[in-house]
């Protein structure tokens, strides 16, 4: 105890072993409103200098503790509005459940179009706080994994336009993220300032190098740690198809009792609901979990709860598990070196490695390390949203007020300002959006004949194939979404097929599955990957991507249509169809607090409250879910348990 004292670890300390000198030392280190908290020295530290009204960015290891601070200061009393910017729709619910229940008196927002009260906790990803209106002035805002604002991009694009639409608001700001080395010279010097960097840990982490030459070796080494490791394991690959083949060889080489207790009752509705050929369903119910994001969004957040409770004793993941989401990883196995096709830096190495251990949980943290670790070198973090450099984009730099814009700014925006082809607004409003890509677009409408633009003059949620076709094709030749990406579509043929394939089904994803995973008795084909890319392509074009560019196509040809005297079409009702999924409105954002589409539709069934998602979520929480025969016990279960955290 006096050990743990002198090096400020007072969460450890066990207060009836204490010196009444030390017993006044711990008290000091306790948060006023959050009851039964103790930070260590350093959390102290942050928390004193934020509730003394500096701002923070904090540099710390992943062990820190960096959310408690968040929930210290809305603690406090002092904030009526508190901004909560996070990385993924993942992490979203992970924060949305333990603030709503530490906090009842806050209206907890997660997606915009909630209605505000007195005192709301704004819980939201870059593009939806982008989406807000009329959203009350923040008192205080919080960036977690701040160095995303360094990437290229369009993603770190919006989260810059984010932090700076905040930081002109005048609020207190904590941004915080693991190991970053400085902050751009080119900030302004109160951003600089606040810079706080601490390698202060509250777990240890051994590693242990494994040699492996091949996958041979390396399927045999797991094997080996698995049996043998004290605890719960995750185990790092590049990519989903990765992640394919190591449940594969775990499934192979599971010992007779399996990797924990399992979770059948998932697997089972699993193979019901989605694909009997699908091997998950075979997975959980050996204890192995599968994390990457190619998951519907609530069966990711069932996986990951399955394996901090126990239920799950090995989870194999992607990076889409290492950017916050909270696991009681005891035992970390780096397979693979790189991201995707990436070999990745020692930034995000030790991002990984600190998913090992958990203060109060485990200790200490075991690595095994496949491949020798990147050579050390940590980033200096840039937020071109403000330093206005070389790495912020055009759309980026284009959305700054213009008596924000610096000359050279002013400079490299002079074309795209100066030009009479698409208004300034427009562009800003197609945010992150290349200008470029719009003005080439403007152009190409500008010249078209008159029967050329006659598929671009509907205005329904049900287009011909014909319509959906030339719009999508708009997309494909002028708005490609993040370089190109294709995600089962290769080419707006085949797109728009894929899109009205799946209208004509309404989503559902158990029909979207049949007809587009074929029966095969070839011996290599992959049902895994076949079943997963329909996942995919439902999450990155109809849930967000298509929706998003159609919505810009209908801006930009209102625009030149009605320059050449035309009626232009409109497309934000389709839009906003698609991107519901083409399901009732609001039970794909229901399937973000951990309700599957599939029994939200027979909660519909006796709760018509769906105007908008408080009403929907409200609705559902009034039922009396034993009156309703239809549903399986283990869908009474995640209802209850996503009700719960209202």
């Amino acid at each position: 105890m006096s050990l743990a004292r002198d090096h400020g670890l007072f969460p450890y300390i066990n207060p009836d072993l204490l010196s009444l000198t030390d017993l006044i030392a711990l008290e000091m280190h306790r948060p006023d409103g959050l009851e039964g908290i103790v930070f260590h020295r350093m959390q102290a530290k942050v928390y004193r200098d934020l509730m003394d009204g500096r701002n923070v960015i904090l540099s710390a290891p992943t062990s820190f503790g960096k959310s408690l601070i968040v929930d210290a200061l809305i603690a406090s009393g002092r904030y009526r509005n508190v901004v909560l910017i996070v990385p993924t729709i993942a992490l979203i619910d992970e924060t949305r459940r333990r603030l709503s229940q530490k906090f009842p008196d806050f209206k907890t927002i997660t997606h915009p179009g909630q209605a505000y009260e007195d005192k709301n906790l704004f819980v939201l990803t870059q593009e939806r706080f982008l989406a807000l209106e009329e959203a009350p002035a923040p008192d205080l805002f919080f960036v977690d994994e701040f160095y995303k604002l360094n990437d290229f991009g369009n993603r770190a694009a919006l989260l810059n336009q984010a932090i700076y639409r905040l930081m002109k608001t005048g609020a207190q700001f904590y941004m915080a993220a693991p190991n970053i080395s400085a902050l751009s010279g080119l900030l302004p010097v109160p951003i600089q300032t606040s810079l706080v960097i601490t390698d202060y840990a509250t777990v240890a982490a051994d590693t242990e190098t494994v040699k492996a030459k091949n996958d041979v070796e390396r399927r045999a080494a797991i094997k080996n740690i698995l049996a043998t490791a004290d605890g719960p394991a995750l185990i790092y690959c590049q990519s989903p198809q990765r992640v394919r083949q190591v449940t594969r060889w775990l499934r192979e080489d599971a010992p007779t009792n399996g990797y924990g207790p399992g979770m059948p009752a998932a697997a089972d509705w699993i193979a019901d609901n989605y694909d009997r050929r699908w091997s998950l369903s075979k997975n959980l119910r050996l204890g192995i979990g599968s994390h990457h994001g190619k998951l519907p969004r609530w069966l990711a957040q069932l996986v990951v709860e399955g394996f901090n409770d126990k239920q799950l004793g090995v989870l194999v993941c992607t990076n889409t598990l290492i950017e916050g989401v909270n696991t009681r990883a005891k035992n970390i196995l780096i397979l693979d070196k790189k991201i995707a096709s990436k070999a990745y830096d020692y930034f995000t190495f030790s991002n990984i490695r600190g998913r090992g251990g958990r203060m109060l949980k485990h200790f200490v943290g075991k690595i095994f390390l496949f491949h020798p670790p990147p050579e050390t070198e940590l980033p200096s973090i840039d937020i071109p949203g403000l330093s206005q450099s070389d790495r912020a984009s055009d759309a980026l730099l284009l959305s700054i007020d213009e008596p924000d814009r610096t000359p050279t700014t002013k400079q490299r925006l002079k074309d795209v300002v100066n030009q009479q082809v698409l208004s300034v607004d427009v562009m800003r409003q197609n945010q992150g959006i290349d200008p470029e890509q719009q003005l080439a677009l403007a152009k190409h409408l500008a010249k078209l004949p008159h029967a050329g633009l006659v598929h671009l003059q509907w205005n329904t949620s049900h287009p011909t194939y014909n319509q959906l076709k030339s719009v999508v094709a708009l997309v494909w030749d002028f708005l490609p979404p993040l370089g190109n990406q294709r995600h089962l579509a290769r080419s707006a043929e085949q797109l728009t097929l894929l899109v009205w394939r799946v209208a004509r089904v309404e989503g559902d994803i158990k029909a979207v599955i049949e007809q587009l995973v074929t029966s095969s008795d070839d011996d290599d084909y992959d049902y895994d990957q076949a079943i997963e890319d329909c996942f995919d392509f439902l999450r990155f074009w109809i849930d967000h991507n298509l929706p998003t560019l159609i919505r810009a196509i209908d801006r930009i040809s209102k625009e030149v249509l009605q320059r050449r005297g035309l009626s232009p079409g409109s497309f934000v009702s389709f839009a906003a169809r698609m991107e519901a999924g083409f399901q009732p409105p609001l039970l794909m954002v229901a399937e973000e607090y951990g309700i599957p589409v599939q029994v939200s539709k027979k909660l519909l069934r006796y709760s018509r409250a769906n105007e908008d998602l408080d009403a929907l979520m409200q609705g559902f929480k009034a039922l009396d879910l034993e009156r309703i025969k239809t549903l399986m016990p283990f869908e009474k279960e995640i209802v209850e348990r996503a009700l719960g955290s209202l």
